[in-house]
């Protein structure tokens, strides 16, 4: 089974014809050549108009007559239906290894709201040692052993059935119908207290599935025990419908970290399936999001004296247009003081892009910077100095905060700092620190 590894704005090679180009660093795992199969299972997705949301995570391209899929700014895994595993990582240093791609990104999604990894550790995932995908089915895994040790939830079930013995009320008319001549059994209604219920049914199709994908001889192992506990259970038929028939009770308490990770193993992890198509799945993830969330989730515990709004009130550039608001604004961040100052908030947005202080502007996006700049016009009427800041992720070439840019009549400025996804906490220094208004 074939896994490869690439990082963001990385390169899918049709066969080996360019596997000595020098244009593709493959000491630096910018690209990787794929079978002629399995490249066409991955563009397939791009041409099926079932999934059309597929679109925005690779661009074709003909590179000397040779196809090439250039990975845009989603990661996760891609698993065609020969088994390769395409793993598509964040990058932000050329030296940096797979392992440490894999390390950062990891940590950044347990941030992330709709996570698999939402409910989990970063010391019990141990992200370096496994490719993304697998990482994933062993955190599955890993609750599924936890609702097993503390008991699989039973529920009464209505039942009906000729017993050699009378148990619950005896259904008269039908044990006539039934039993005239052999008046040794009974025909009866009892409830019976059972493992048949949807939670379980959708727990054991999971681990099917889980059986099927995985390649990991440790996670085929502890799929294969936790498959025999659930032994006597059918697995699901109809998995939306089992979803929507899970009734909430004390019980299943113990299957709440489960259930996310099990709903996403069993609509997104599952094959395509349908005639004529390849057996391909994916787990995308847009790194804007996952920067986004991981930046307000740090702050959040590395500034004390400010208040992190993560959901900012959407207002709009302009409030009257044929009667009607439009061009919506929508903040990442909104810093608010815990104590009385003049600078009563602080407008943030997070962007993941790579900077650089050798390239003229440093490469900071002029719709960056006129977005900010509605921002502090719109969201801090009332404050005399309207500081809004833009946090990008540190890199070689960019790892200290930039000097501010002031606006016009020196009343709205902006701060461009970076954020340190190893320390995990934005750089800042005793000249420059919009957080603490050292002006």
């Amino acid at each position: 089974m074939k896994q490869v590894s690439i990082p963001e704005w990385g390169r899918l090679i049709r066969g080996k014809n360019l596997l000595l180009d020098p244009k593709f660093d493959h000491l630096n795992w910018t690209s990787a050549t794929l079978s002629n199969e399995d490249f066409e299972d991955v563009l397939l997705l791009l041409k099926d108009p079932v999934h059309q949301d597929i679109k925005p995570f690779f661009r074709f391209s003909l590179v000397n007559g040779v196809k090439v899929l250039t990975s845009q700014n989603y990661v996760g895994v891609i698993q065609t239906s020969s088994g390769c595993q395409i793993e598509i990582l964040p990058k932000i240093s050329k030296s940096m290894s797979q392992e440490a791609a894999r390390v950062i990104l990891v940590k950044m999604l347990v941030e992330l709201k709709d996570s698999p990894f939402k409910e989990a550790t970063m010391a019990n995932l141990h992200p370096q040692k496994m490719p993304l995908f697998e990482l994933v089915i062993r955190l599955f895994l890993n609750y599924v052993q936890e609702i097993i040790k503390k008991g699989i939830a039973r529920q009464y079930v209505d039942l009906q059935d000729n017993l050699v013995f009378l148990r619950g009320k005896l259904q008269l008319y039908e044990h006539i119908r039934r039993n005239s001549v052999d008046r040794s059994r009974f025909y009866c209604e009892y409830d019976e207290f059972e493992r048949n219920r949807p939670i379980n049914r959708l727990i054991k199709q999971a681990l099917i599935t889980v059986s099927k994908l995985s390649k990991s001889s440790i996670n085929l192992q502890t799929c294969k025990e936790c498959l025999h506990w659930f032994d006597n259970v059918p697995a699901s038929q109809d998995f939306r419908m089992d979803f929507r028939a899970i009734k909430q009770d004390r019980f299943i308490q113990h299957y709440e970290k489960a259930l996310p990770i099990c709903r996403l193993i069993l609509e997104q992890l599952n094959p395509l399936t349908r005639p004529g198509q390849h057996e391909v799945f994916s787990m995308l993830f847009d790194m804007n999001r996952v920067f986004e969330n991981y930046v307000g989730a740090k702050l959040n515990s590395n500034l004390s004296e400010w208040q992190i709004e993560p959901k900012v009130e959407r207002k709009y550039l302009v409030e009257d247009h044929k009667n009607q608001n439009t061009f919506e604004l929508i903040p990442d961040l909104e810093l608010k003081q815990n104590r009385k100052s003049k600078i009563n908030s602080v407008i943030a947005d997070a962007k993941w892009k790579l900077l650089d202080e050798t390239k003229p502007s440093f490469a900071i996006s002029r719709s960056d910077v006129y977005q900010l700049f509605a921002y502090a016009k719109t969201y801090m009427i009332d404050q005399d100095l309207k500081i809004v800041v833009l946090i990008y992720p540190k890199t070689e070439q960019f790892s200290e905060p930039l000097q501010p840019f002031w606006f016009r009549k020196r009343l709205e400025v902006l701060y461009v700092i970076p954020f340190d996804l190893v320390e995990d906490k934005p750089v800042t220094t005793s000249l420059i620190n919009p957080f603490k208004v050292v002006l």
